[in-house]
């Protein structure tokens, strides 16, 4: 009997020890994990090469989109007026000069007595022009090959071309130009006189000005034309 209580003694002093040893190691892998965080807070953060190379590439697309974006616009026609508040058009027409692409000089009111019709343009670099002076180029030769020369009209393009590369001498070969086109941009000091000149009117990018006989403003287009109408307005101011 004695020998049995010792062997059992013996078995639950063993159990505890094990019991011991084994809440130490859990203790010890608890303040070793702790340690590491802690020295993990302390060191700065290092990201994965893969992602600081994807990161850097990110950069640059998004820096070359946002130049290319404002190369883009850099290339698009200026704007020209634009108001909806303006005065419908009364009164004589502001006279001005302007230099045709052959370097020819002329003023409007040398064109008086007849009906004059102002074609306001923007021109981008490389020759861009929006949609509506491309049908208004159309409608305006058009109406030139029925009324330039036969009757007293006169068509005047004032282009407002901000680039020295927007090539104007390829839009009047392309549209078959044979009136007077001209650029109102001045290099040296950034200004559009002939535009200011009319900014009272409700003048924007493709709008059209009638001028009769009187050398009063008549009418003034904003929205696409076709060359009849034109044509019918043209005609009764010349029979007026």
């Amino acid at each position: 009997m004695p020998k049995k209580k010792k062997k059992k003694k013996s078995w639950k002093r063993v159990r505890a020890l094990q019991r011991e040893r084994q809440i130490r190691q859990q203790r010890a892998q608890e303040a070793y994990q702790i340690q590491r965080e802690r020295e993990a807070e302390r060191k700065p953060r290092k990201w994965p090469k893969g992602k600081i190379v994807f990161g850097c590439c990110l950069i640059v697309l998004m820096f070359g989109a946002y130049g290319a974006w404002q190369h883009y616009n850099s290339q698009l026609p200026p704007s020209i007026g634009g108001s909806t508040n303006n005065p419908a058009p009364t009164g004589s027409a502001p006279n001005f000069s302007l230099r045709d692409i052959n370097g020819t000089q002329f003023s409007l009111n040398q064109f008086s007595g007849k009906v004059i019709a102002i074609h306001f343009m923007a021109v981008g670099c490389g020759g861009q022009i929006d949609s509506i002076n491309d049908n208004q180029l159309k409608q305006l030769k058009s109406l030139c090959n029925t009324h330039c020369g036969n009757n007293p009209v006169t068509i005047v393009s004032v282009a407002v071309a901000t680039c020295q590369n927007s090539e104007l001498a390829r839009i009047r070969t392309d549209y078959g130009i044979t009136w007077v086109l001209g650029n109102d941009y001045h290099f040296e000091d950034g200004t559009t006189p002939i535009v200011e000149a009319y900014s009272n009117y409700p003048i924007r990018d493709g709008s059209i000005l009638l001028i009769d006989k009187a050398f009063n403003i008549a009418q003034v287009y904003t929205e696409k034309m076709t060359a009849t109408a034109l044509a019918t307005e043209i005609n009764r101011l010349l029979e007026a």
